[in-house]
């Protein structure tokens, strides 16, 4: 009994010791507004400051955990294989604002939908003067589809859109100028970040280009993503969890995403 009461303190000290290092999270460093971007001061780019909705949300989880936290914009796809990597590498434990795919739930724990988005399929008037020949999602396996490097487009194909796609572009504006330019005939993006971004003046929407919500009304649900190479990882998951669950019961989270987002849903 002795031994196992001494067991349980020191599992108890290991935990309060590793739960209080700073948890450091990186974020798509091409900015996704309203939800994660630079501040702007009279149209300027304050880069000593990140904004956004999902930035308040963290300020109000971490204050529930009382731990410390730092962020960083850094290249997407970077981001993700830095918090992939965390047991190794020891830089970035989590990432935010990402969507559900099987291989993310392989590498990392995702916690319940912070927000909710309506997926959209972007193409130019240019190209498709008088209206779009889509009536189903697999009508788009006959046009050329592009995305955005990191993106998740894997539920492209549960919806029958089989057809190659070519995700190069680095952010939102140069997707959006693609198919101004005709170098791709419908990219995805969901309207929220999209024309919340044009708003705030982060990103710049081609006067040609349009976004409808696409075919298969999709919603998508984001979340965060901890590092299942932390040896606090699950620990961090259940609180921060938690955390989540709390705000969303007070409507403190359905609260901030308002602020940015007409229709809110912050769940």
């Amino acid at each position: 009994m002795i031994k196992v009461l001494v067991f349980t303190i020191l599992c108890l000290g290991f935990s309060n010791i590793s739960t209080a290092q700073p948890v450091h999270i990186c974020r798509n460093g091409s900015e996704y507004a309203p939800y994660v971007y630079w501040e702007r001061v009279n149209g300027m780019v304050d880069k000593t400051k990140i904004t956004g909705a999902t930035t308040e949300l963290l300020e109000k989880i971490f204050d529930l955990v009382d731990l410390k936290y730092t962020q960083d914009l850094i290249p997407w796809k970077r981001c993700l294989q830095e918090v992939a990597d965390f047991g190794k590498n020891k830089r970035y434990e989590m990432f935010t604002d990402g969507s559900f795919s099987e291989d993310r739930a392989k590498k990392y724990y995702i916690s319940v939908p912070i927000y909710k988005l309506h997926e959209g399929m972007w193409y130019s008037t240019k190209t498709f003067p008088n209206n779009v020949p889509i009536e189903k999602p697999s009508d788009l396996n006959q046009f050329k589809l592009c995305g955005i490097l990191g993106n998740n487009y894997s539920w492209l194909k549960e919806f029958g859109v089989t057809a190659e796609l070519y995700d190069g572009a680095k952010n939102i504006n140069s997707a959006l100028r693609m198919v101004s330019l005709n170098r791709c005939d419908f990219y995805f993006n969901s309207l929220e970040p999209s024309y919340g971004g044009a708003m705030l003046g982060v990103y710049e929407i081609p006067k040609d280009v349009v976004g409808v919500q696409f075919p298969g009304k999709r919603e998508l649900s984001m979340h965060l993503f901890i590092s299942k190479t932390s040896p606090r990882g699950f620990e961090l998951f259940t609180r921060i969890n938690n955390a989540v669950l709390l705000l969303q019961k007070r409507g403190v989270a359905e609260s901030i995403y308002k602020k940015y987002v007409p229709g809110g849903s912050g769940l």
